[in-house]
């Protein structure tokens, strides 16, 4: 596991601040949100998610705030992904107060998946999301038609993309969220629609 990866899951739920992985547990984080809701809100939904063949096991710490290492003078080249400063952090799902009013979603093996390029065609995207299980379907989503107060965006385009089970789509977001394809970050994440 990587601080990076687990930011992606997690931020389903909120804004993350930092994310240490434990040196001597490496199989436990701390995970600091912007808010005791957003923690909340990881705890009810991503606790008991499956990844990586284990169960996700989301607790209160007894820590407030996660204090990273002062040196990194006896940190190996390999352990600099146990650790992950995101406050601010343009990669952080949301904007202003939305984090605090974003609604709850649970794990499911339905993504949604967001700034699609807009060339990039369905067998394309089938064939990126393949690598976590066989794709069950795909849906490239219209976009929403324009108004005054917001242009059409025709660069990028949203999809849904069905996989077999919760734990693969879990896995999609850990290492798919974020990830560079056509020069467009992708933005995936856990979706409640449908696909009829």
């Amino acid at each position: 596991a990587s601080a990076d990866g687990l930011f992606n899951l997690m931020s389903t739920c909120g804004n993350i601040v930092r994310i240490k992985i434990l040196y001597q547990k490496r199989d436990s984080a701390l995970v600091q949100f912007e808010s005791a809701e957003q923690a909340a809100r990881a705890r009810a939904t991503l606790h008991g998610c499956p990844l990586w063949r284990k169960t996700l096991s989301v607790a209160t710490s007894k820590h407030q705030t996660i204090q990273m290492r002062h040196s990194n003078a006896n940190l190996e080249e390999d352990e600099e992904y146990l650790h992950g400063e995101y406050a601010g952090s343009p990669l952080n799902r949301f904007r202003g107060s939305a984090a605090s009013s974003a609604g709850i979603i649970y794990p499911s093996r339905l993504l949604h998946v967001a700034s699609v390029p807009a060339d990039m065609t369905e067998p394309e995207l089938t064939e990126l999301f393949s690598t976590h299980g066989p794709v069950s379907r795909v849906k490239f989503l219209s976009p929403k038609p324009a108004d005054e107060s917001r242009p059409a965006r025709t660069d990028r385009k949203m999809a849904l993309v069905e996989l077999p089970s919760v734990q693969d789509a879990a896995e999609a977001i850990f290492s798919l969220h974020n990830f560079e394809v056509m020069g467009s970050r992708l933005r995936v994440s856990f979706s409640s629609s449908s696909l009829s």
